[in-house]
């Protein structure tokens, strides 16, 4: 499958909010419980910095089939600025095809132009898709938070991991 990965651009804002509120009634990936807008949306995507904090799409035969994008991790704390949370949806037409691993893939190699050498990555304890790909792509578990999230009715844990990734080498 070809997969294009690129910025996004204010323009791909609905495809990005689509494809967000088609996790959320799956209770897998998101603890938000009704869906948003684009509007509600707006000022979060304006924040986001190519250079340094980014909004990328996947796009498969033309089509926006994926969003992924790094956030700062802790409020932007200054001691923590090589470190970022990576967060990947894909739209529910594309599931299990192999487009999640191959993004985080492409996010990670990513990282070291943009200054990160910590990677997290949050996601509810029974979410066993995310966990493999973690797990395959070198990711450690550091913690489990246990029942913090009420998901469809059923109490939910978060389980963070981590990825370190070398500093980019410095060019002579």
């Amino acid at each position: 499958m070809d997969m294009f990965i690129r910025d996004a651009t204010e323009a791909d804002l609905p495809a990005i909010v689509d494809i967000y509120n088609q996790s959320i009634p799956a209770g897998w990936s998101t603890a938000d419980t009704q869906p948003i807008t684009v509007a509600d949306r707006l000022d979060w995507f304006r924040k986001f910095d190519p250079a340094r904090r980014p909004i990328w799409v996947a796009e498969v035969d033309g089509q926006i089939a994926a969003t992924a994008y790094l956030s700062s991790f802790y409020g932007g704390r200054a001691a923590y600025d090589a470190t970022a949370e990576v967060s990947l949806y894909i739209a529910t037409a594309f599931q299990r095809r192999g487009i999640g691993r191959q993004f985080k893939q492409w996010v990670i190699a990513e990282c070291p132009r943009l200054g990160v050498t910590t990677l997290l990555s949050m996601h509810f304890d029974h979410n066993e898709a995310t966990r493999r790909i973690n797990e395959s792509l070198g990711f450690q578990p550091l913690g489990h938070l246990t029942e913090i999230a009420l998901v469809q009715g059923t109490k939910r844990g978060l389980v963070i991991s981590a990825l370190r990734i070398p500093p980019k080498p410095e060019t002579p």
